[in-house]
């Protein structure tokens, strides 16, 4: 009964995605943007997740550098690497997982997800490959399923980057983080990055994105 109750409570708030650009990729979802921190607290907790295949790679510095900017501004920093934890595929068994009886789950997931619960702003980046998200974060998105409602006035970031030089290569990515954010109580964006024609490992060093995300993190 009480994952039922979730479920319905999820298409309501999911369905409350909406504008004038309904067909568009754009912020389809109507979620709240604020230049400056909705939050009123001086060490903010962050939690940045990298979602990169490659350590070192070119999301996961950009990671790096938000990292960077949000410890020079006073906020409490943590990355966490997803490739260095056993995150297993959400089962039929999880929607019956509601609360704290998730937490029996036996890879990292519920470490992870407590560490979401407990961060005022959290940073989703993730690499586009097939112009979307990449696996790696998509299935911790789909195991917060048990703690989504708890979720609640957090602050987020999106960074993505791509071998392609089109931007708007990088629009669906962002969908994805939207699609999550937006079945979230009262979720803030703060900003993004999409950091384009970087096929290469580190070959984002020394862009203007390295700059962007470092400026970037100094706005928590």
């Amino acid at each position: 009964m009480a994952a039922m109750s979730l479920i319905l409570w999820a298409a309501t708030a999911c369905n409350n995605a909406h504008s004038e650009e309904r067909h568009g990729i754009g912020n389809v979802f109507d979620i709240r943007f604020s230049e400056t921190s909705t939050i009123n607290k001086a060490n903010k907790n962050v939690l940045i997740i990298s979602a990169s295949p490659r350590k070192g790679g070119n999301t996961d510095l950009l990671c790096d550098e938000f990292g960077r900017g949000a410890t020079e501004a006073g906020a409490s920093v943590e990355k966490l690497f997803l490739s260095d934890y056993d995150i297993k595929f959400f089962q039929e068994i999880d929607e019956q997982r509601v609360g704290d009886s998730a937490d029996v789950a036996t890879d990292d997931a519920p470490m992870i997800i407590r560490k979401m619960l407990d961060a005022d702003v959290i940073v989703l980046a993730s690499p586009v490959y097939f112009m979307n998200i990449d696996g790696q974060l998509k299935t911790l998105i789909d195991r917060t399923y048990s703690h989504f409602m708890d979720l609640k006035d957090k602050e987020f970031y999106y960074i993505t980057a791509c071998a392609d030089r089109e931007e708007s290569t990088a629009d669906c990515a962002i969908f994805g983080f939207r699609g999550f954010v937006v079945c979230l109580p009262n979720p803030t964006e703060r900003g993004m990055i999409k950091a384009t024609g970087l096929g290469r490992k580190g070959s984002v060093k020394g862009t203007r994105f390295m700059q962007q995300a470092y400026e970037m993190g100094k706005t928590v």
